[in-house]
């Protein structure tokens, strides 16, 4: 899945580098309107080219001669302008400057309060007077004010079927913040390759395994990731194929690694983690095994596939595997609209998903910890707020799920799993996102 959201700056990724997130709340805006007040740290040309830009936010004529000439031939004004509508819509007018971090005399951070959300942008200029813009990115967003229980409202008002557990670890216990649905059953998509991680590092502590132990790439899977495209049979290491499983939810290191470590094995692991109905996981399917049996050209196999009862359901699969190949599926119908969200996927419960990530906790190795770390799923901007930020989300047309396990810098541990389905409509991710993210700076600030 994208950790990121999606979409409403389509404009500016392409044409501003820019990295698109969505990320929330901190502080309220009551401020009016006003420049920056020459912070110690940014010397005038920065001051009065992040001056410049402030205005161009606040929705005053773009005026090209602030941007040198690369920039100019990059990004027409009429883009800046759709780029600054789309902001001001999405945040709210922007308020005042609320600080200026001088990285060196050409280059700073700067954040802008808006209505709605404090924005983080960086600055570059030419070092010479007078100092034309070469850079402008804008790297993330948090959302002002509210309260977790006006997210979780925001939650249960979504269309469809949504569930929330925010837990807090402490004294080695759960301790129940917020929740809404925590027990009830939805479907994961790629947050079921926790447990992948979680079998894969057992196996490493207990001395079975290593992680410079070297495998062969396959069975080759469907994007998401990148490695379905690089040879088969290529040597990879089992830390980076784990590695490309959790931070960009490769689907073809994914089915390497349940191949690698066997279906029985995985299986265990959904016990000892505290899934509350284990054989949701019986047998433990690959990602093209539950693509491929989507796909309506195999509806005959599926239909069997679905008719076993659990304990009949893993020879079956061995039996039919050979039919459920890539060329089987068909890609478009499944990206189009839901599809059998409620019988073909990875199932668990939000309190599931919060017990996995406790057995993480107090189990993971540090390089188990480091893999889940390298996409925080909110960004640079949320990921300052905490000392520790871990993550998998997973997503497919009419699922998606996000989860964090997280240490504050005070010392506190906080776990949110967030999922939502809907049988009848893609769900918007963006939107979703902007909600966990809301939920992380709440806690941060707790």
């Amino acid at each position: 899945m994208p950790n990121y959201a999606k979409g409403y700056l389509k404009t500016l990724l392409l044409a501003l580098f820019f990295c698109s997130q969505i990320l929330l709340p901190l502080g309220s805006a009551t401020a009016s309107p006003q420049l920056a007040s020459a912070p110690n740290s940014a010397d005038a040309p920065l001051q009065r080219r992040i001056n410049d830009i402030f205005a161009l936010l606040q929705g005053e004529d773009v005026k090209s001669d602030i941007f040198n000439q690369n920039f100019r031939n990059a990004v027409s004004a009429e883009q800046l302008r759709l780029i600054v509508s789309q902001l001001t819509s999405q945040h709210g007018k922007p308020l005042t400057i609320l600080s200026i971090t001088e990285r060196d005399p050409n280059y700073a951070t700067f954040r802008v309060q808006y209505e709605k959300s404090i924005g983080q942008f960086i600055i570059s200029l030419e070092p010479n007077d007078p100092n034309l813009i070469s850079g402008f990115r804008i790297t993330g967003f948090a959302s002002a004010g509210s309260s977790i229980d006006e997210v979780l409202q925001s939650i249960a008002d979504l269309p469809g079927r949504t569930g929330v557990s925010v837990r807090e670890i402490k004294n080695g216990a759960l301790r129940s913040i917020a929740g809404k649905d925590s027990t009830s059953r939805f479907a994961i998509a790629s947050t079921f390759k926790l447990y992948i991680l979680a079998e894969l590092d057992r196996q490493i502590q207990s001395g079975q395994r290593k992680w410079s132990d070297v495998v062969r790439l396959g069975p080759k899977s469907h994007p998401s990731g990148v490695s379905q495209d690089w040879p088969d049979n290529m040597p990879m290491t089992l830390q980076t194929l784990a590695t490309l499983m959790i931070s960009v939810s490769d689907n073809s290191a994914t089915d390497t690694l349940i191949r690698i470590l066997g279906q029985d094995a995985l299986q265990s692991i959904v016990r000892k983690a505290g899934h509350n109905k284990p054989s949701e996981f019986t047998p433990f399917l690959m990602t093209r095994q539950v693509t491929a049996l989507k796909t309506p050209g195999n509806a005959p196999l599926r239909d069997r596939y679905l008719g076993q009862k659990s304990a009949q359901r893993s020879a079956y699969l061995r039996q039919i595997d050979p039919l459920l190949t890539l060329e089987s599926i068909d890609f478009g119908f499944l990206t189009a609209r839901p599809t059998l969200v409620n019988e073909i996927e990875w199932f668990a419960s939000p309190d599931d998903i919060v017990r996995l990530l406790a057995y993480l906790d107090d189990n993971a190795s540090d390089t188990a910890r480091e893999i889940m770390a390298i996409n925080n799923g909110a960004g640079p901007l949320a990921a300052e707020q905490w000392q520790y930020l871990g993550y998998k989300g997973g997503s497919e047309a009419g699922v998606m799920s996000l989860n964090f396990l997280t240490k504050s810098w005070q010392g506190r541990k906080y776990i949110i799993s967030m999922h939502w389905n809907d049988v009848n409509q893609p769900v918007d991710e963006g939107r979703f996102l902007a909600l966990a993210t809301r939920l992380l700076n709440l806690l941060s600030d707790r």
